[in-house]
C-alpha cells in the first residue's frame, strides 16, 4: 500500500511529468533554497573577488592616398591587402614587443632570459588585434590590472609599428632602387657585349652572310661548266702533243711495220722466213729510233707548234686550279651559310633579350624612384590613429553581470538537479508500478493522515523558507542590477573596506 499524496505527485502511468518536480521541489523547499542560494552567493562572491582587467584599445585607419591612384601603373605601393595580412604577425614579434618593454621599463624588475621570455609571451596573449579589410581599419586592444599600463602598451605597440612601418618601406624602397641601377649597369655591360660579338662575327663571315644561295648555285654550276670546258680543251691539247711528239719518219716507218707485221702473222707463222725479215727490219727501226729520237724531240720541242700547245696548257692549268679552288670554296660558303645565320641569329636574340631586360630595369628603375620619393613623404599609403587609447574607466573582466545572471541560473538548476538526483537515489516505493513490478497485489490505497499541529508547523516553517529564498533572489538580483547599469556601489563599499583593514 501507498499514501494518497505520493500518489498523486506522479502521473497514472508512472512516468514523470512538471508537477512531479514542481511537488519534489515543494517536500524539498529547504534544501533548494539552501543549495540555491548559497550558489548563487558564491557566484556573487567570485565576480568581486576575481581581479579586474582593464582593456584599452586603439583603432588605426589605413588610409589610401589620392596621389596612389594617380601614379598607378607608374609607381609600385604594397597593396592594402599586403600591409593588412603583415599587422598581426609583426606587431606580436618579440622584436616589436622588446622595444615596448623597454619604453615603458616594463624589465625592470627582470631577472633572467626566462622571466623575459614570459613577460613577452604574457604581452602576446593579452594582445589581441581584430582586422576590419572591408573598412581598412585594425583594432589593437590590451587587457590588465593596471588600466594606465593597458593604455601605454596599447599607445606604445601603435606607435612603435607606424614609425617601424614607415622606416622599413624606406629602407625596402632605397634598396629596390640601389638594386635595380646596380643590375641596369651589368645588363648594359651585357649589350655591349653582345654587339661586340656580333661585329666581330659579321666581320669574319660577312661575304658569306651577304651571298644569295640562288646566286650562289647559280655561279657554282657556271664555275663547273667552264671546268669542263677547260679539261676538254686540255685533253685536246694534250692530244695535239702526243701527235706531235710521235709524227718523226722513223716512228711513221716503225708503226707501218709493225702494222704490216701483224698482216703477215695472219697469214703466216713466226718462222716464216717474210715475217723473220720483217721482224730484222723493225729491230733495226726501232734501234735508229732509240738513237735518233733525242735529236727529233729537241727539234719538236724547239718547234712553234709544241711551244703553243705548252703555253696553251699552262694557261689552261691556272685556270683549271682558280676554277676548281672557286667551285669548292662556293660549295663550302653554301654548305656553312644556313649555319653561318642560324649562329647570327643566336647572338642577335641573345642581344635582343638583353635588351628586353634592360628596357624593363630603366621602366622598373624610374618606377623605384617615384616610388621612393613617395614612401619618403608618406605620399602612398599611410596609418592614421581614429582613436588613440585612453585609460579605461571601467573594467572588461570579469563580466558581473554575467557571472551573477549564471549563478542565479545555475543555482537553480543545481537545486532542482540535486533534489531530482535524490529522488531517483531513494529506493522507496514511489509508484503503484513499482509494486506490480515485484508482484504485489494493491488491495486499496490508504489516505494519508493529517496533524494539524504538524500541519500548523510546517507551515510555518514553509513561509520562512519562502521568505529567506524571496529575499536571497532580491539580494542576488540587486547586485545583477548594480552590475548592470554599472552603480559602483560594491566596489566603493570595497574599497573602503580595504584601506580600513590595511590602515
Amino acid at each position: 500500500m501507498m499514501t494518497q499524496s505520493s500518489q498523486d505527485a506522479i502521473s497514472k502511468e508512472g512516468g514523470m511529468d512538471y508537477m512531479r518536480y514542481v511537488h519534489l521541489v515543494m517536500a524539498r523547499k529547504g534544501l533548494f533554497v539552501t543549495v540555491a542560494l548559497c550558489t548563487m552567493l558564491a557566484a556573487i562572491v567570485i565576480s568581486y573577488v576575481m581581479p579586474k582587467k582593464y582593456e584599452a584599445e586603439s583603432i588605426v585607419f589605413i588610409e589610401q592616398n589620392v596621389i596612389s591612384d594617380l601614379v598607378k601603373g607608374i609607381a609600385v605601393t604594397p597593396s592594402m591587402e599586403m600591409k593588412i595580412k603583415a599587422i598581426k604577425v609583426t606587431m606580436k614579434s618579440r622584436s616589436m614587443l622588446l622595444n615596448v618593454i623597454k619604453d615603458l621599463d616594463l624589465d625592470l624588475n627582470v631577472q633572467n632570459d626566462q622571466e623575459l621570455d614570459g613577460l613577452i609571451a604574457g604581452l602576446q596573449n593579452r594582445i589581441d588585434i581584430v582586422l576590419d579589410e572591408r573598412r581598412g581599419v585594425f583594432k589593437i586592444s590590451f587587457a590588465d590590472t593596471d588600466p594606465v599600463l593597458a593604455r601605454d602598451v596599447v599607445n606604445t605597440l601603435t606607435r612603435l609599428y607606424i614609425e617601424e612601418n614607415t622606416s622599413t618601406k624606406r629602407k625596402e624602397s632605397f634598396e629596390a632602387t640601389k638594386f635595380l641601377a646596380e643590375q641596369i649597369d651589368i645588363f648594359k655591360e651585357r649589350i655591349d657585349q653582345a654587339e661586340a660579338d656580333i661585329d666581330h662575327f659579321k666581320s669574319e663571315a660577312g661575304m658569306m652572310l651577304s651571298s644569295n644561295e640562288g646566286i650562289l648555285k647559280r655561279e657554282i654550276d657556271e664555275a663547273e661548266d667552264a671546268l669542263e670546258e677547260v679539261r676538254i680543251r686540255m685533253n685536246a691539247l694534250e692530244t695535239s702533243r702526243s701527235v706531235l711528239l710521235n709524227n718523226t719518219p722513223l716512228r711513221k716507218q716503225l708503226d707501218e711495220q709493225r702494222m704490216h707485221l701483224k698482216i703477215l702473222l695472219t697469214r703466216y707463222t713466226r718462222n716464216h722466213p717474210a715475217v723473220k725479215h720483217l721482224q730484222s727490219a723493225i729491230a733495226e727501226t726501232e734501234r735508229q729510233l732509240n738513237s735518233k729520237n733525242r735529236q727529233e724531240l729537241s727539234a719538236v720541242y724547239r718547234s712553234s707548234e709544241y711551244q703553243g700547245i705548252k703555253v696553251e696548257l699552262a694557261s689552261l692549268k691556272n685556270i683549271k686550279e682558280n676554277l676548281e679552288a672557286e667551285v669548292s670554296e662556293k660549295k663550302d660558303a653554301l654548305k656553312n651559310i644556313p649555319a653561318l645565320r642560324t649562329r647570327l641569329l643566336e647572338l642577335e636574340r641573345k642581344k635582343q633579350n638583353e635588351v628586353i631586360i634592360y628596357e624593363k630595369l630603366v621602366s622598373r628603375y624610374g618606377q623605384s624612384e617615384v616610388s621612393k620619393e613617395m614612401e619618403l613623404q608618406d605620399k602612398s599609403m599611410s596609418f592614421r590613429v581614429l582613436d588613440p587609447a585612453v585609460v579605461p574607466s571601467t573594467h572588461s573582466s570579469p563580466n558581473r553581470p554575467l557571472i551573477i545572471l549564471l549563478g542565479i541560473v545555475g543555482g537553480i538548476g543545481l537545486g532542482l538537479g540535486i533534489i531530482v538526483l535524490m529522488d531517483l537515489i531513494n529506493p522507496s516505493i514511489k509508484s503503484l508500478d513499482d509494486l506490480r513490478e515485484f508482484g504485489v497485489p494493491v488491495l486499496a490505497v490508504v489516505p494519508k493522515m493529517h496533524d494539524e499541529a504538524l500541519l500548523a508547523k510546517q507551515k510555518v516553517r514553509a513561509r520562512r523558507v519562502y521568505a529567506v529564498g524571496l529575499v536571497g533572489i532580491i539580494f542576488c538580483l540587486s547586485f545583477l542590477v548594480m552590475e548592470v547599469f554599472r552603480l559602483g556601489v560594491v566596489d566603493m563599499v570595497i574599497s573602503k573596506v580595504s584601506s580600513i583593514v590595511v590602515g
